[in-house]
């Protein structure tokens, strides 16, 4: 079982989708650590949330869409509410306080 209350204290900038890197598995892992979405999304760009959101739309993140919430987010929000975190709530969280201080929020939350 994932340790969700596991925080490396992320801060660099969010990805599209509103996940808090500091306390994603892929993030906080020992082995083969994800550099965070600062430089991963970027390289890896997730074909289904980076790719529509950023390079098809130009848009920051996907509260920005006028599709938001699609049905191709709330299935991708699904997912990581067994991380304890709810993408929904972050993207309101981005959207009502900009993504720096979603990120101060999110390493104080522990």
């Amino acid at each position: 079982m994932t340790d969700i209350k596991k925080n490396s204290n992320y801060d660099g900038k969010p990805p599209p989708c509103g996940i808090y890197c500091g306390t994603c598995p892929n993030f906080t892992r020992e082995k083969n650590r994800c550099e965070g979405a600062e430089i991963h999304c970027k390289i890896r760009r997730c074909k289904g949330i980076y790719v529509c959101c950023v390079e098809k739309k130009g848009l920051d993140f996907c509260y920005q869409c006028s599709s938001y919430p699609c049905s191709r987010f709330r299935k991708f929000s699904e997912t990581w509410l067994k991380y304890g975190q709810d993408l929904l709530h972050n993207q309101e969280m981005i959207k009502n306080s900009g993504s720096k201080e979603f990120i101060k929020k999110m390493q104080n939350s522990e």
